[in-house]
């Protein structure tokens, strides 16, 4: 299913003479939610004509695909997050659009973090949050080059890291936005 999102969302881009990818539309609203998971879909939507130059009349036209991504990353990451995955090309596309595509999913995560405004210099965050924002912000000038098999298992492990780092950033920036109240559980 991700990979019809994807593709979805890419043609349309393109169908708009956009300068963005699919990868950043979803990149921004992780990063969007991984600083407040409780950011609401119209937030989100004028955040990304902002980013994206978009008129947001034109959104219209792709309203279920984005509202499916904005339902499938709230539902995954107000979980435990194991079943998240990146928006990008699929497997068959050159390693060269796949690395671009990761590269700008990287870069928009880190501009929905900075729009989100819970980011601040006064903000306290862990080490390995800092490292993991540093390896994102590395990864985002990533270039691809050649088809040979090592590439695609660098990109595959590099790829994960991505989806990681994403996740503990997102779960050391929510802290306890996550813990809502359980209905007891009757015996």
């Amino acid at each position: 299913m991700i990979e019809e999102l994807y593709r979805t969302m890419d043609d349309w881009l393109v169908d708009q003479n956009s300068d963005i990818r699919a990868s950043e539309v979803q990149g921004l609203l992780a990063g969007l939610m991984a600083a407040n998971i409780n950011v609401r879909p119209d937030e989100y939507v004028a955040r990304l004509t902002e980013y994206a130059d978009l008129q947001p009349g034109c959104l219209v036209q792709i309203a279920d695909t984005l509202d499916t991504l904005f339902s499938n990353l709230h539902e995954s990451w107000s979980g435990i997050g194991l079943d998240f995955e990146m928006l990008l090309p699929e497997d068959d596309e050159l390693i060269e659009e796949r690395a671009d595509a990761l590269g700008a999913w990287c870069e928009a995560f880190l501009a929905g973090l900075g729009l989100s405004g819970e980011l601040s210099k006064d903000k306290k965050l862990s080490e390995d949050v800092r490292q993991a924002l540093e390896d994102l912000s590395e990864i985002a000038r990533i270039e691809a080059d050649g088809d040979d098999e090592s590439l695609e298992k660098a990109f595959a492990d590099v790829s994960e890291h991505v989806r990681l780092a994403a996740l503990l950033i997102a779960t050391d920036l929510r802290g306890d936005q996550n813990d809502a109240p359980h209905e007891p559980i009757v015996h």
